[in-house]
């Protein structure tokens, strides 16, 4: 059976933009052009579609369905999916009553074995997947004080905060920001919540004002709101590869050495962090915590009838070293 990076081999082109067309990502970069190659081709060598197998859906909730974290995840659950012999699919679903209708059909019509789950989850799509009989995973920690009762993977957002600010603080770091987003967000709490912790402990004192944040997660905003508050710091810890792409992007237009005059520390393993230059440095969930979530979903669609929901939390991430974080040198000794 022909696969997706035969295709992509095959047309010369990468395999993430075959996976974005035959999994019919809303994908505003791939051109019609290019889709229609993609689809002929896919027809042409003989891909079997995934229609005609059992099928996993993930789900971004109120996200851009072109944020680079979350199509590198759907990458990895395609190939997870594709190993137990699953399709993946994948739909784009917001707040709004029309699209919330949409994603309510599909849970009615069964077609669809199990879903993922990701994204800005509120009580509303709790709600809607914990009335629904079909099986369901979140990805990421779900609304504040409903997990015990909902099925999904978590990752320690406020221990992977931890542990990058305490690595900066190894490198002799002390005047430290906090790049992040919306507070509404349980993962910028608990990312916070790391930070804080991680000054704590080696006893360095919190300059709240080193805490900055953007509702839209808009990095180059930040790097250039600290500048014209004249912030003292000489590295920082971004909450996402979005958030610490942008701000590399100010620093270096302002002829800010990075990592020798800013040292910069991000949280995940996106495309962003390897067309960077430098390449960015952060800390992740490995690849094979994050396939667990399929071999959960399929343990859930095999046990449906069984009492209590299922769960996993992943406390350990990975470094990726990058190029964006070094010791600090007083200023003058660069």
């Amino acid at each position: 059976m022909v696969t997706k990076k035969e295709i992509a081999e095959h047309l010369g082109i990468s395999r993430t933009a075959v996976s974005l067309v035959l999994n019919n990502t809303p994908s505003s970069t791939i051109s019609l052009e290019t889709r229609s190659k993609i689809l002929q081709a896919a027809k042409d060598l003989g891909y079997r579609d995934v229609e005609v197998s059992p099928k996993l859906c993930y789900i971004l909730y109120d996200r851009d369905a072109n944020d680079p974290r979350y199509m590198t995840d759907l990458q990895i659950m395609e190939a997870a999916a594709s190993r137990f012999n699953y399709g993946l699919v994948f739909m784009n679903i917001t707040h709004a009553p029309e699209s919330l209708s949409k994603l309510q059909r599909s849970l009615e019509n069964q077609e669809i074995e199990g879903f993922i789950v990701s994204g800005d989850v509120d009580e509303k799509l709790v709600d809607m997947f914990s009335h629904s009989n079909t099986p369901y995973i979140f990805y990421g920690l779900p609304v504040r004080d409903k997990e015990n009762d909902l099925n999904f993977v978590a990752f320690d957002n406020g221990k992977l905060a931890f542990d990058a600010t305490q690595y900066l603080i190894s490198l002799g770091h002390t005047r430290i920001a906090l790049f992040m987003g919306s507070m509404d967000y349980h993962i910028h709490q608990l990312t916070l919540e790391g930070y804080s912790q991680a000054h704590k402990e080696n006893g360095i004192p919190l300059d709240k004002s080193l805490i900055q944040i953007s509702n839209d997660e808009n990095g180059y905003e930040l790097g250039k709101r600290a500048e014209m508050l004249q912030l003292d710091y000489s590295a920082a810890f971004c909450a996402n590869t979005v958030i610490q792409f942008g701000v590399l992007q100010y620093l270096q237009s302002k002829g800010v050495s990075v990592p020798s005059d800013i040292s910069l520390i991000g949280s995940g393993l996106t495309e962003l962090v390897k067309i960077s230059v430098p390449q960015l440095t952060t800390y992740y969930v490995s690849t094979a915590d994050k396939e667990r979530t399929v071999s959960l979903l399929l343990e859930i669609i095999n046990n449906r009838n069984s009492a209590g929901a299922f769960s996993s939390r992943v406390t350990e991430f990975d470094r990726f070293e990058g190029g964006t974080a070094s010791s600090w040198k007083p200023k003058g000794k660069q």
